[in-house]
């Protein structure tokens, strides 16, 4: 299985994990700029749902509170939206508003 291909008919992003191979720095660092970049490269789309925290937590290696504070600093830059105990969304490019 491709673990890039995805299901772009629905509103969860399926196949898909990200990778932090090729990232220098902190864990969650690296984890915001993989999906960050897999944003800007049209792998995920707008409105789209990421992969559980739990399951990239376990694909990477990683604790869950790292995935987590990867995903916060994404919200920070606009581009994510947590929703508690329904998933992260992927914010559409106008709807980037980096926090102060």
């Amino acid at each position: 299985m491709d673990r890039f291909r995805l299901d772009v008919s629905g509103k969860t992003v399926r196949n898909w994990m990200p990778s932090i191979s090729g990232y220098s720095g902190p864990s969650y660092l690296a984890l915001a700029s993989a999906i960050e970049d897999a944003i800007n490269a049209g792998l995920v789309l707008p409105g789209q749902k990421l992969p559980s925290q739990r399951m990239m937590a376990d694909f990477l290696g990683l604790h869950v509170n790292t995935v987590n504070r990867g995903l916060r600093e994404l919200a920070w830059r606009g581009r994510t939206r947590g929703n508690t105990r329904s998933g992260t969304v992927v914010l559409s490019s106008s709807s980037f508003v980096k926090a102060e």
